[in-house]
């Protein structure tokens, strides 16, 4: 029984395993396919009208939809200096597309970051020329190191209990090849008149014959004479 238990035991576990695994496998691949969410993770857009700006000295992305052209989109960033210390990257030979358009998400190009190094916290005058959504920095690198992060668990996670649902097979097959069934004796009751009896037998090796009467009526005739 304990073989059979060990063998079922490992069997789940490993399967357990080989699907965390795959899961795990799976989550880092589709991170060649990430696409943060411009919209879910921003916070702030001046596509309501908006300019004023509070800034809470991080870098943010400047995302502009991708029918914008890159060499037309100005926006700057001003407070009561004055001064303006953005600047947009830098556009492909077309004039198009930011040069690094092609990690972009779908949809949206990254034309520059707001950076802490350029500004301090504070409240702000934000004007361009075409609709803005600014996204933290570091949420996108959170969020991406929450999915790295998930992945790695899954495959060491899954690795860890596929050896252990191996060991449990491995154990199993041992008890299975090294336990032998016990050979309980057997008790035959056989049941009387009265109740349960148990009758042993004897053999004797000594054997008694009862004389017919002519031999004794031999013997009497003997001794008389």
């Amino acid at each position: 029984m304990a073989a059979k238990i060990f063998l079922v035991l490992g069997l789940v576990i490993t399967l357990l395993g080989v699907v965390m695994t795959s899961l795990g496998g799976n989550s880092l691949a589709e991170l060649e396919d990430y696409e943060m969410d411009v919209e879910g993770m921003s916070v702030w857009s001046n596509s309501d009208g908006s300019t004023d700006y509070t800034y809470s000295g991080e870098e943010m992305y400047v995302m502009v939809r991708d029918d914008v052209r890159c060499d037309t989109f100005t926006l700057t960033m001003k407070n009561e200096t004055d001064v303006n210390h953005y600047q947009n990257d830098e556009c492909t030979e077309d004039g198009e597309k930011p040069y690094s358009f092609e990690d972009d998400p779908k949809g949206w190009y990254h034309m520059g970051t707001i950076s802490w190094w350029d500004y301090n916290y504070g409240e702000y005058t934000i004007n361009s020329s075409a609709d803005v959504e600014l996204v933290p920095m570091w949420a996108v690198i959170g969020d991406v190191a929450t999915e790295v992060a998930g992945g790695v668990a899954g495959l060491f996670g899954g690795f860890v209990f596929a050896c252990c649902g191996i060991s449990f097979m491995i154990l199993g097959g041992i008890f299975a090849l090294t336990l032998k069934p016990t050979n309980k004796p057997q008790v035959n009751m056989a049941q009387g008149s009265s109740g349960f009896t148990t009758s042993t037998s004897t053999v004797s090796n000594f054997t008694s014959t009862t004389p017919s009467k002519e031999d004794e009526l031999a013997s009497w005739d003997e001794s008389e004479s």
